[in-house]
């Protein structure tokens, strides 16, 4: 009898957790869900795009110009609070010359970039941000183009990177950081559920913009 009643405690017990586990996942899935809500209106013709447990990707057009809104957590870097980089990605409306990529504050694993892969490097130039690297891949950009730019862009320290290939443009940004006493205690990477600003990425993405018209500028 008594291991009868040990027995169902612990498949109680199971029970308990895998219902626990299942709706603590659905309560991420729903917040996750909701980070974009307050960009949606910012696009035109937004699409709202979520897989699973994924962070959601939005695509849409802003002044005449496809984009996609997209999430990564970085939980490559150890004692580091993660951060939630937003990825704010111009497609072009030409094909530019060459490639440029520039990181600040490199650490050598973000992986989200293609730069470490590339075979050309860059001197800073002196008036922009000096803890950087800068990677092209064969051939650079016109840099003369973005040169009194990129200072103003990096000016938000919250500004990752921005990389440009032939065909895009992108620009990585922390949307958030990870809460720190969940982290710190249990070491999980947990973001909070509230809504990414509308006016903090509609900023970043009117600078991408621009960047891409001055570069663009008598492309064939």
């Amino acid at each position: 009898m008594f291991k009868f009643l040990v027995s169902a405690a612990i498949l109680m017990m199971g029970l308990w957790l895998i219902r626990k586990y299942l709706n603590d996942q659905r309560s991420i899935q729903h917040a996750k869900s909701h980070l974009f809500d307050e960009v949606l209106a910012l696009l035109d013709g937004a699409k709202l795009k979520q897989e699973g447990n994924e962070f959601p990707q939005v695509s849409g057009s802003f002044s005449g110009y496809e984009v996609k809104l997209s999430l990564i957590a970085d939980t490559v870097a150890v004692r580091k609070i993660p951060p939630l980089w937003l990825l704010i990605t111009i497609q072009g409306k030409a094909t530019i010359e060459g490639s440029f990529d520039l990181i600040v504050r490199p650490n050598n694993n973000e992986f989200y970039s293609p730069a470490w892969q590339w075979n050309g490097n860059l001197q800073v130039p002196s008036h922009w941000p000096q803890h950087a690297v800068i990677k092209y891949q064969d051939s650079l950009i016109d840099v003369a183009k973005i040169d009194s730019f990129v200072p103003k862009l990096f000016a938000d320290e919250r500004t990752k990177e921005l990389l440009i290939t032939p065909s895009v443009l992108r620009i990585t940004y922390m949307a958030k950081q990870a809460e720190r006493g969940e982290y710190l205690i249990m070491r999980n990477s947990v973001f909070s559920g509230e809504a990414i600003a509308v006016e903090v990425v509609e900023k970043v993405l009117k600078q991408a913009i621009e960047i891409r018209k001055l570069l663009e500028k008598d492309a064939v």
